[in-house]
């Protein structure tokens, strides 16, 4: 059984800074045939992001429930940030996410992906290692690339057999990924998103 967590914050204005991949239309579009899938299968009603608004999120400069001076550190760590990935990207070419399975968690219900590059490890590590992290908290360490495809608008106790079910969903999906950006998100998750910098991916 699972017991699920209620978004709280879903729908709600917010700001928050992340790097994220360009998404093309055709990748948002089997991403959302995924939350269909998922949604037929789930037992109550889901939050369920608009195709427009599914996103994968690589690295999260300025969390979007984290409380201090957004505004104040994203200014002193802008152009740090956009100079390490115009470097780290340049002379990189097009990556390929591979989406192959759906994991359901207590937060949401997700599709993950690899990417055989290694340059989403590399990002994450180099910003890890060198821009600061905000006042109090501790560098970001990740172990998953993935896109969330469902949150959660009640807290649930779920059978394991809907987990299975779910989780048992085939999940095949290339996405192509031409250019990398770092957006300024005031809508959450992503509803409402500015893009700062972008970064192409050409060899």
């Amino acid at each position: 059984m699972l017991q699920t967590i209620a978004d709280d914050i879903w729908g709600q204005e917010c700001l928050a800074y992340h790097v994220q991949p360009d998404l093309s239309l055709e990748t948002r579009a089997s991403l959302k045939a995924l939350q269909t899938a998922l949604a037929e299968r789930w037992p109550v009603p889901l939050h369920l992001a608009p195709s427009g608004a599914l996103h994968v999120t690589l690295y999260a400069l300025v969390q979007v429930k984290a409380r201090f001076d957004k505004e104040g550190y994203w200014s002193a760590i802008a152009e740090p940030c956009r100079a390490l990935l115009e470097s780290l990207c340049e002379g990189q070419g097009p990556l390929t996410l591979r989406f192959s399975k759906l994991k359901v968690t207590d937060t949401a219900i997700i599709a993950v992906a690899t990417d055989e590059t290694g340059l989403i490890a590399t990002i994450r590590e180099n910003i890890a290692d060198l821009i600061p992290p905000p006042p109090g908290l501790k560098p970001m360490r990740y172990d998953l690339i993935h896109s969330t495809l469902a949150r959660y608008r009640t807290s649930d106790v779920i059978p394991d057999s809907v987990m299975r079910d779910v989780e048992a969903i085939p999940v095949s999906i290339g996405a192509p990924v031409e250019r990398l950006k770092i957006i300024r998100e005031t809508l959450f998750p992503c509803q409402i998103v500015n893009e700062i910098f972008s970064f192409p991916l050409h060899p």
